[in-house]
This record gives structure tokens, C-alpha cells and sequence, in this order.
């Protein structure tokens, strides 16, 4: 940090901030890989080329290295006295729901749609 400010703090609350922004982009991300294999229709216990896999894989950690790396930097600031935690969690919350917006996440039922359509799938291996 450049002014020395906040290096001795807790990084444990630190590894709770990034968790909580982790899990919001790991929602995402399984949002829209659902979306993918809906749209794409990709049959379920059958193999998928590498280039369904490589971007199936890259739709679903993308918005979780998102969000990680945005709160880390909007964190770095707060430590550092730049913004106040309360503006922090206020940026961060707003983004979070334009990015889900923006990514077709509107509300519950899209996650409640997710897990009817992974549940509906036939049980076991192929």
C-alpha cells in the first residue's frame, strides 16, 4: 500500500469481504452456464467438445474473478481511509445488482430456475 495505511489489518476480514463477492459471481456464473447448456442444448451424460467445456468453465469463473478482483480493489481504498466502509458496501451492492441485471439474473426465480432445471435432469451417471 503507498501510504502505509492499514497493513496491519485483520486479513481475515478481509478473506470474509472476498468470500461474500466470490459466491455473488460463483451465483452468476452458475446462472449462466445453466443458460448456456439450455440454449446450446447440450445433452446431458454425453461429452461436449473442448471448446463447449473451455467456455462453459470461463462463463462460470469469470464472474467470480470479477467481482473478487472489483471488491479487492475497492477494499484496498477503504483500508487506505480513501472511502468509508459504508460507501464501499454501497458502490459494491450496486454493482453487484446492475452486473446481475445486466447478466439477466433479475430476481430469486432465475436461481429457482437454475435449481428445477439441474434437479430435472436424470439421476446417476450415463
Amino acid at each position: 500500500m503507498a501510504d502505509g495505511a492499514g497493513e496491519n489489518i485483520d486479513e481475515s476480514k478481509n478473506d470474509v469481504l472476498d468470500v461474500i463477492w466470490m459466491i455473488l459471481g460463483a451465483i452468476v456464473g452458475v446462472v449462466l452456464v445453466t443458460k448456456y447448456v439450455q440454449y446450446a442444448r447440450l445433452p446431458h451424460g454425453e461429452k461436449v467438445s473442448v471448446e463447449q467445456g473451455i467456455f462453459a468453465l470461463g462463463i462460470f469463473v469469470a464472474p467470480c474473478i470479477l467481482s473478487t478482483r472489483i471488491a479487492e480493489i475497492f477494499r484496498i481504498e477503504a483500508l487506505r481511509g480513501r472511502m468509508s466502509w459504508g460507501t464501499y458496501w454501497t458502490v459494491l451492492s450496486g454493482m453487484a445488482a446492475s452486473i446481475f441485471t445486466f447478466l439477466g439474473v433479475t430476481g430469486i426465480d432465475d436461481i429457482i430456475q437454475v435449481l428445477e432445471y439441474w434437479s430435472s435432469l436424470p439421476k446417476g451417471s450415463p
